[in-house]
Order: C-alpha cells, then structure tokens, then sequence
C-alpha cells in the first residue's frame, strides 16, 4: 500500500534568544557552549537552522524573501501519492553527509535500557541517562480539565482555576515525597506523575475511566493515588507512565504495563476489543511476556492519540492500538471498506513487535535526498533491521519518534526513527508522507552528530524535537497555525547560538518549551488557556522562543505538555534552588475550593 504523501512546506522562522545565566552553577559551561556553537555552524545546507536565515536578516536589514504557502494536510482516508511539485531554485541538492556510508553489521549496544526516574534509597546506575533529578511539581494552564477543546468549562467566575504561570501544585498532596516523572500528551487533558518512591497520581479528564480510579467522571481536579495491582495481588510500583487522549499507560518496576481509559481502537493492549473502556488498571497483554526471567521486561511507554508504544529492557519496539496512519509500526495500515464511504484499519489489541526498520533507497549511501526524491523513493529494510534496539519513545497525535539504544562502539551514532502520520514533515524526511515502518530520519548522520549524537525525543501534535548529548535540539514539523511547516530536522540555534545548553524539551498542541541548565526556561507557540507560562496579563502566543519569567533560574528537570497546562519538575536540592523557587506561586486545595466542588458536582 503506498505511503500517503502531501503537499511540501518551507521552513519556519523566528528570532534568537541571549540571556545571561542566572546561575552560579552555570559559569563552567561556556566553553561547551562555545563548541556547540562551532557545532550548529558546521550544519549542511539541507539543515539550516529554522531561524538561521531569519537572524541574517535581522543583522542585515533584509526582508527575509518570500514565504511560502503553508502546508495542508491530505483528506483523510485519501491516498495522495508522491508529491509531484516541480523543484525550485531554492530546494537542496543531494548533501553528502558522511565520507562513506556506517557499517551495516549489527551494533554492540550498551544495554539494558533503563527506566527514566530515579528512585528514592535505588543506586544512580538502576535509573536511565535521561532520568530527571526529581524534586517539585508546577504546573502552568487551566485546572479545569473540562475545558481544554471544548467551548465550555466551569464558572468563569472561578477565576482561581486558572493558572496563567507555573504553579507548584498541591505540594502537600505528595507528603513530602518529591516528584520524579510527569506524563501528559498533546492531546490529552489529564496527567500523571510519580514521587520518588515509585508511588503513581493521576488528576484530570476521567470520562473513559483513564485514570483507573474504579469510576469514570468528567474530571479529578486534585492528583489522586492510583493503583495496580501485580501477579502477586500485592501493589505495584512505578517506574514510567504515558497518556493518550482517553487513556492511560503506567510501568512497574516489575517489569509489567498496566493500562486503563479507552479502548477503541485496542490502545489498552489487554488483547480484548470487545472491551470499549476499562476505568481499572489492567495489565497489558506483550507478545513473549512471561513471568520468568526470560520474559520481556517493560521500561519506558509512549502513548499517540489511540495507540501505545512499549519499550522493553533489551530495546525491543512493541505497539497496539490505531494503525489508520501507519503508527503501529507494522508495515500497513489494514484498510478495509466497512460501507460507502467508511473505511476501517487493522488494529491491534495487544502489543507486537516491531522489527522492521527502514531507510530511503535515494538515502542509503550518505546522501540527503531532495524533497522531490523524498516524495517519490522507495523504502528498504535496513541490513541490521532485527537486531535494532531503542532507548528513547515519544508520541505526538498519530505519529512516534524513537532514538536508537547507544553503542559500545563510540563511531556508531544513534539513529532516529519515525513513523505514523506525516503531516507538515513532523516525521523530518522532506515530505508530507505518512511512514507505516520505523524509517531512519537520514538528517541524523554525518560528522555534525559524531560527538553530539541524538539522545532523547519529545513530540508534539504536528511536531518533533530530538535533543542531543550536547544539549542542542533539532526540529521538524509544526506546532502553530499560522506558521510555516519545518520539513527536515533544523537546529534551533536562536538557543545554541546564545550558550543555552538545553536539558529538557516538551512539545505539546501547539506549544514548545525548552528548559536550560543555567535555570532558563523559554516556550514559544500558542495557549490561550496560560499554558505558555507568561504570566497574567501577558500575551498568550509567540511566534518565537519567549522567557518564562517565572522559572526564571529554576532549574527545570523536566517538562511536559498537555492540553490546555503544561507540567514541570523543578529541582529543590539546595540553597540556591529554595532561593529560586520563593518567586514561584504556590495553590493548595484550599486555595480553589471552589474550583474543585464545581468540578466534582459534573
């Protein structure tokens, strides 16, 4: 079945970010900095930066040159077919990006993959590279879980629910334990998170039971323990978590997933259609799962709108739910003609393997293929396709991107994969084509990554960002209406450039953040309902990165964006960090009692 392919995009543009660190910590990193800067200058032309050209016409007075049309996504359903624009003047040739091609023998990698949190009384090496420091929860964006897509919330009166810049929230609810994971998604108005001692939360949007409370409702305003319980009936621990539209994926550290919400399209992955909804925590049925040692063990999960993806500890892919966009990873969608003009898709109820990654045949020896040849080039299985491993997952509305697992052998860069719905080039591989197989985003090799190779992903409705070790990020896709599409990754160095080393990024509907080590935090985007964190009064859209005054030297360990709020994981471990967080507000229960009986009265 041919790949659906869509209408091309330019780049999008924006402005560059200078602002001193705050941060005493910070002052040791300038000379990285430095060589990061030298780094994103030695980009190919292919991947200009998205505000590369932007910033030349600042310095110069220029008007940037004409724009191009934004790009429209296909008719659902439609097949489109290759994209058969004629090539411009300004569309790259084909760029080589390394001496000669990597070695195609399967890779020594260092495994296992570990969970991202780190967990009160456990040693560092049990949790993952990416693991945050834990410490406070905030939250910017609306409590009111109600409102998010839809035209009416509670009371306007109420305006205490109403969040317009980071909040730590609720910090009693936690009994002094400190928050060590967030999860929410773009399309997705309830949350997760879990404390220091592996102990789960879930408060939000509850109409399918996602939050497997035992009941559903419209909304939980305040977090609430969750539960699951193991093979043993004993309470399991968690160690991950991820959220879809109408469910919800948690990991224990027993190795299992459980899942609980909507079940549609088979995104719980209890292997059991006929089950629409479950508002308990189920344990989720893996191909090649057992109990015993040799069983496979989960560690990270990923959640689209109605898919989830699973991680296990030797870097195994395993998807279930939707395949209408190719996002299960399997090859095909499984279209099928119900009636007149209603189709269905082969979906799947329990979690598979994925095991087949591909590449561009025009990308295969080093080359970076124009837009034309990206639009109309065969895919090939990679030689070493079975014996690929992962480290990193995330999942945007109908599409994933995953990091390869890091090798022993420091010349094998880790390649990047994407698959599922290919809107505004979010999938980065020049072209609006929907990929039904893990293909390798060709931008991710070449000299530039040697020594600053991709290392962890977050993704966005129509968006992807890829961070790399060295704290630079690179996007593809769009995330505002009103802006230009970014068909292949581009460095975003309005941050590199200026000496942010960025440790964190989220990615959520329409907004983008980007959290720095030297405490500086910046979002970009739109949020009408205070997601963006500017504070009250401000504006509630920037076309381009924008300081979060509020967090201003936090050190933000960790950020997630939802629908309608935005979640953060601020440090508490010092004095300059208790300093930092005296400016951030703070709301109890108390404090929007209100708020939460409307709530609870729906």
């Amino acid at each position: 079945m041919p790949r659906r392919s869509r209408a091309g995009a330019s780049s999008k543009e924006g402005e560059g970010v200078a602002r001193s660190s705050r941060r005493s910590s910070a002052a040791g990193g300038s000379q990285q900095s430095q060589s990061q800067g030298s780094a994103a200058a030695a980009v190919d032309p292919a991947m200009m930066s998205i505000w590369g050209d932007f910033m030349s016409d600042v310095a110069t007075g220029g008007d940037g040159g004409p724009s191009s049309q934004d790009a429209a996504p296909a008719e659902k359903g439609g097949k489109g077919g290759a994209n058969d624009a004629a090539p411009s003047a300004s569309q790259p040739q084909p760029v080589s990006l390394s001496a000669k091609p990597e070695s195609t023998g399967p890779r020594s990698y260092a495994l296992p993959v570990r969970p991202a949190i780190r967990l009160a009384g456990r040693s560092a090496g049990e949790a993952g590279p990416d693991a945050p420091a834990p410490g406070l929860l905030a939250q910017t964006g609306t409590l009111d879980a109600t409102m998010p897509g839809r035209s009416k919330g509670i009371s306007k009166d109420n305006l205490a629910h109403e969040l317009q810049a980071p909040t730590l929230l609720f910090p009693s609810v936690f009994g002094g334990s400190k928050v060590a994971f967030v999860a929410t998604s773009p399309t997705a108005a309830h949350s997760v998170a879990i404390t220091d001692r592996g102990e789960a939360y879930g408060w939000g949007r509850n109409e399918t039971g996602q939050l497997g409370l035992g009941h559903s409702s419209a909304a939980v305003p305040v977090p609430t323990p969750l539960s699951a319980a193991g093979a043993d009936g004993e309470d399991v621990t968690f160690v991950g978590a991820a959220v879809g539209k109408y469910h919800t994926v948690l990991v224990g550290s027993d190795g299992h997933a459980y899942a609980s919400g909507g079940n549609g399209c088979g995104q719980l992955g209890v292997n059991n259609q006929g089950i629409k909804q479950s508002d308990r925590f189920r344990r989720c049925v893996v191909a090649g799962d057992g109990d015993g040692d040799d069983g496979v063990r989960i560690v990270k999960a990923a959640c689209g709108q109605e898919v989830s993806a699973l991680l296990s500890s030797t870097g195994q892919l395993f998807t279930a739910g939707s395949s209408e966009f190719g996002q299960l990873g399997n090859g095909e969608t499984g279209e099928y003609i119900i009636a007149a003009g209603r189709l269905g898709y082969a979906n799947c109820a329990k979690f598979l393997r994925r095991s087949v990654f591909v590449q561009s045949e025009s990308d295969r020896d080093g080359n970076l293929s124009t837009s034309t040849e990206a639009a109309t080039s065969k895919t090939v299985t990679l030689p070493d396709s079975f014996d690929i491993c992962l480290s990193d997952i995330s999942g945007g509305k109908h599409h994933f991107v995953a990091v390869e697992a890091p090798s022993s052998d420091p010349s094998h860069v880790p390649r990047v994969f994407t698959w599922g719905c290919g809107d505004y080039g979010c999938l980065g591989h020049g072209v609006q084509a929907d990929e039904y197989s893990p293909r390798m985003v060709a931008g991710f090799r070449g000299p530039v990554f040697a020594s600053n190779h991709p290392a962890s992903t977050s993704v966005g409705s129509n968006c992807t960002l890829v961070l790399t070790r060295n704290g630079q990020v690179y996007y593809s896709g769009k995330h505002k209406n009103n802006s230009e599409a970014t068909m292949r990754p581009a460095v975003i160095d309005a941050l590199a450039n200026n000496g942010h080393v960025v440790t964190s990024v989220g990615a959520g509907n329409q907004t983008v953040f980007c959290c720095t080590r030297s405490g500086v935090t910046v979002s970009w985007g739109h949020g009408s309902l205070g997601e963006l964190g500017y504070g009250a009064g401000d504006k509630k859209s920037s076309a381009a990165p924008n300081f979060v005054n509020a967090l201003d030297s936090c050190l933000v360990t960790s950020v997630s964006c939802g629908m309608g709020h935005t979640l953060f994981i601020i440090r508490n471990d010092d004095g300059e960090d208790a300093k930092a967080l005296k400016k951030v507000a703070t709301v109890e229960e108390s404090d929007v009692a209100g708020v939460i009986e409307e709530m609870n009265e729906k």
